[in-house]
């Protein structure tokens, strides 16, 4: 297996604050179908719809699940062929390349005809490419299955801290949590905080690793430390404030110091991604993971990449959650079947297959309540609690959001700083 010391080739997920109470609307059983009738297409949008026939939308995407990319394959695409779309699901490795591809379009004067249609994008990647101008702004609120969609949330009106303004679409939220192999780890002893984690690694030395910046899951990890020690995530809501940053990024690099001799290789070397690290985890070489599903670890031990005996937890002080959306470049070819597919992805019987542990794990766009209570029954039917899958309602109580996209950028620079 290839690791990474340095630069990893990284998965970028972007992720999401959830309408986890929404999730727990008890109502009279009725279909999906029923419940989500949908509303006459205005004249306006009814166009949209003719223009998209026939178009293929190049759907730039994390490709690092192999559990979303089987969903937008057979769900999503078959879906999208009934309306007269084809979708191109184009894989990368970090949301960035996408990014810089629009980027590098604009600099080069190309503003028709763009090769990205459609970009899985949140938190910093959004915030580069709104401020250099690279998207297609005022449509997200106008389509039809917007109406599905909660936008007076603070989790849909910005993304990390940045306003969305129309410029994106919500696709799904999720909550940050911890993995651990219960062959290996009892429950009476796990780690709740970075802190306890610290002691524990010294008593299990070896045992525990992280993906390395800028990988995603390992960018989160570390903001997270940095919340904990910096005395709680509410010190960094708001605006970027460089004072926060020079008195909480010390006590970070301090914790990593005393971490690393413990961990896998003796922090040497990290796993690229979270494939690598499922991977040393189902390989038995280290007892931790992170996953961002609302559906937990369902999904990741039906395929056969984690071991039965995985199971999720949080820590004490609570984890982030956020939401995750799609956005249009301002030159994309195929702007109309983009904001046709991107309608698609909000209709709730494909929020609901997203949902489901089985499928993906992913949480909803959407606000279940401005569907129908036939709906809400099955979306609480659909997160099937166990071990595998925390209860909404705890996952609710222990959230916070994640903070300006800023604190990501200087945590990416700063480790890559603390490894030399």
């Amino acid at each position: 297996m290839t690791m990474t010391r340095l630069r990893p080739t990284t998965s970028s997920f972007p992720l999401m604050a959830p309408l986890l109470t929404a999730l727990l609307v008890t109502a009279t059983p009725q279909s999906a179908a029923q419940a989500a009738a949908p509303a006459k297409p205005s004249a306006a949008w009814a166009a949209t719809e003719r223009a998209a026939r026939g178009q293929t939308v190049n759907f730039y995407m994390w490709g690092g699940s192999d559990n979303i990319n089987r969903y937008v394959d057979t769900v999503v695409a078959p879906a999208a062929r009934k309306l007269g779309l084809t979708v191109r699901r184009v894989p990368v490795t970090d949301t960035a390349q996408a990014v810089n591809k629009v980027l590098g379009e604009k600099r080069a004067g190309k503003v028709r005809g763009g090769s990205v249609d459609l970009i899985w994008i949140n938190g910093e990647n959004f915030r580069t490419a709104q401020q250099a101008g690279l998207l297609k702004t005022g449509w997200a609120e106008s389509l039809p299955n917007a109406r599905y969609v909660n936008w007076k949330s603070p989790a849909i009106r910005t993304d990390f801290g940045f306003p969305v303004n129309g410029s994106e679409s919500p696709w799904g939220s999720a909550q940050w949590q911890y993995v651990y192999d219960s062959a290996r780890v009892k429950p009476s002893e796990l780690p709740r905080s970075f802190a306890a984690l610290a002691a524990w690694a010294q008593r299990h030395p070896g045992r525990f690793t992280f993906p390395a910046p800028p990988n995603f899951y390992g960018n989160r990890f570390l903001r997270q430390a940095m919340f904990e020690l910096g005395g709680g995530p509410q010190g960094f809501a708001g605006p970027f404030r460089e004072a926060t940053w020079q008195r909480a990024s010390p006590k970070l690099w301090s914790y990593l110091d005393g971490l690393r001799p413990n961990m896998w290789r003796g922090g040497r070397t990290f796993p690229a991604d979270l494939p690598q690290l499922y991977t040393l985890f189902a390989n038995g070489e280290v007892d931790f993971a992170f996953v961002q599903n609302i559906g937990g670890v369902a999904a990741d031990v039906q395929r056969g990449l984690l071991p039965k005996t995985a199971r999720v937890y949080l820590f004490d002080a609570g984890t982030v959650s956020d939401t995750h959306f799609v956005a249009i470049p301002f030159n994309a070819a195929h702007a109309a079947g983009a904001q046709v597919l991107a309608n698609l992805l909000l209709r709730p019987d494909l929020q609901l297959a997203k949902l489901s542990g089985d499928t993906w794990g992913d949480g909803l766009g959407i606000d279940p309540g401005r569907v129908g209570p036939a709906f809400s029954a099955q979306v609480k039917a659909a997160l099937k609690v166990g071990p595998y899958t925390l209860d909404p309602a705890l996952l609710a109580r222990r959230s916070f959001s994640d903070v300006d996209a800023t604190y990501d950028r200087r945590v990416q620079d700063g480790f890559r700083a603390w490894l030399k």
